[in-house]
């Protein structure tokens, strides 16, 4: 109050405040950079507030400067390698996150960092090694078992990678102590009734739903607690499935009455999928509306009822692996100019610029629906995807959506720290949705041998779809 531009009050402001209001940290900070941009520390430190923001293209020239113009520190090196990290730039990150354990080689972050980045790599025992010290080193650090739990997981080491991802729930906010009913760790269930809660997006409630078929198979007497967005889609696709909205209270008590056990989905893995053997060979466990995808599918193939309808999703909308995952729609120009073909737009978020620019450069109209809005009716997306030939998607929601319809779909995988779990290593087919194909990113070469792999597979198959799609059918 008494000196505005005191750029140590602003400072030390911006660090206080951006725990709780990282904008509002981020703006003090910057305020006191304008007064003295020779501050180490005060780069530091908004270097730390953009990369908790997940800004790390921002974050990035401030852990710079801490570097290059502070004491070469641990902190500094791993906020650097951090940043280069998470931005996808391997080889200059890890100069950085050895110099940081060859000053600590306790030094918790760094450790992490090198355990993902030798993972993203390919150096999967090396990493292993790295996760382990950390946890010799702090066995209650969450973080890290998280990361041992994804490695494991990903490598098909089911028992050890189940065991390690029950730790997730020391930081992410879940049901979890919501209810006093026991957890359910493998008990059977012939005729008890068990609570099953989600606890992420809609994506990963797709992918649950693939082990819900399991629980009714047991013969339990499933209630399902999910997000609102998904409630109608499970009531349809598993109707001896009760299902309740998050947020609302069942009107009928007997639904909860004579609970026996609790379950998150993220932890039905541990008892239903503990093998590559133990998954289910069903193509499809979700149901759309059959009228609606009808509609939707006759609506488009008025113009040109010869052609295959195939949906396209080529951006993620996650916060920390929008860049590492999206395919821009500027680079599919192989596949879109593929002839016979209708394309269908399943990307949500505005995205009527890059279209134009597709329309520019490869002479191609990709429909966009203005009666579908995913991000606003998720039982209308449903519809929408069953009433494609096939879709073609990045590593988002709509690819889970085509797998869980049974819709083939051809899947584009990051290599890099984009990759998600569930996709393993190295596979070309997915164990939770069988009709899905998956095309994985290059880390050399990057997305084009994906891309081309499937335009040449368009191309091939375009006159004996069949073999390639199978004959069109809503509920397969």
């Amino acid at each position: 109050a008494h000196q505005p531009r005191n750029p140590d009050a602003l400072h030390l402001l911006g660090v206080i405040v951006g725990r709780t209001a990282r904008d509002e940290g981020i703006a003090l900070i910057t305020r006191a950079l304008a007064v003295n941009p020779r501050s180490v520390e005060a780069h530091f430190n908004l270097g730390n507030i953009l990369a908790g923001a997940s800004r790390m293209a921002e974050a990035e020239p401030h852990f710079r400067h801490a570097y290059l113009h502070g004491a070469k520190t641990a902190a500094a090196a791993n906020g650097l390698g951090g940043a280069l990290l998470q931005l996808g730039r391997y080889g200059e990150a890890e100069p950085y996150l050895r110099e940081a354990l060859a000053r600590d080689p306790a030094f918790a972050p760094a450790l992490v960092n090198m355990g993902i980045l030798l993972e993203v790599t390919g150096r999967i025992d090396d990493a292993m090694q790295v996760q382990d010290r950390v946890l010799a080193l702090y066995p209650d650090h969450a973080e890290a078992h998280q990361h041992r739990a994804l490695t494991l997981l990903a490598r098909g080491e089911f028992r050890d990678g189940w065991a390690e991802y029950a730790w997730r729930v020391k930081s992410r906010p879940t049901f979890y102590g919501r209810f006093n009913y026991p957890y359910w760790r493998g008990e059977p269930l012939e005729g008890r009734k068990i609570l099953v809660w989600t606890e992420l997006g809609p994506g990963d409630e797709c992918l649950a739903a693939t082990m819900f078929p399991d629980l009714i198979a047991a013969g339990a007497k499933v209630v399902l607690l999910c997000s609102p967005r998904m409630a109608p889609i499970f009531a349809r696709s598993f109707p001896s499935i009760a299902v309740i909205p998050a947020g609302q209270n069942p009107s009928d008590r007997s639904v909860t009455d004579g609970i026996e056990f609790q379950a998150s989905v993220g932890d039905l893995g541990a008892s239903l999928r503990t093998t590559f053997d133990a998954f289910s060979a069903l193509r499809a466990v979700l149901k759309a509306d059959e009228n609606h995808t009808a509609a939707i599918r006759e609506r488009y193939k008025n113009s040109s009822p010869d052609n295959l309808i195939i949906g396209i999703s080529w951006r993620s909308r996650n916060a920390q692996l929008e860049d590492v995952k999206s395919v821009p729609l500027t680079t599919w120009g192989p596949i879109l100019k593929t002839p016979g073909v209708t394309f269908v737009s399943l990307q949500y978020g505005d995205v009527t610029a890059e279209l134009a620019q597709a329309r520019r450069e490869f002479g191609v109209e990709i429909i966009v629906d203005p009666q579908t809005d995913p991000l606003a009716n998720l039982d209308h997306f449903a519809a929408q995807v069953a009433a494609m030939d096939s879709v073609i998607s990045i590593s988002n929601t709509t690819l889970h959506f085509a797998g869980a319809l049974g819709r083939p779909v051809w899947g584009l995988v990051p290599s890099n720290h984009g990759r998600l779990w569930y996709w393993f290593l190295e596979r070309s087919d997915s164990p939770w949705y069988p009709s899905a194909r998956l095309f994985r990113q290059d880390l050399q070469a990057g997305w084009l041998p994906a891309l081309d792999a499937i335009a040449d597979g368009l191309r091939s198959g375009r006159d004996n779809t069949a073999d390639i799609f199978g004959t069109f059918s809503p509920s397969s």
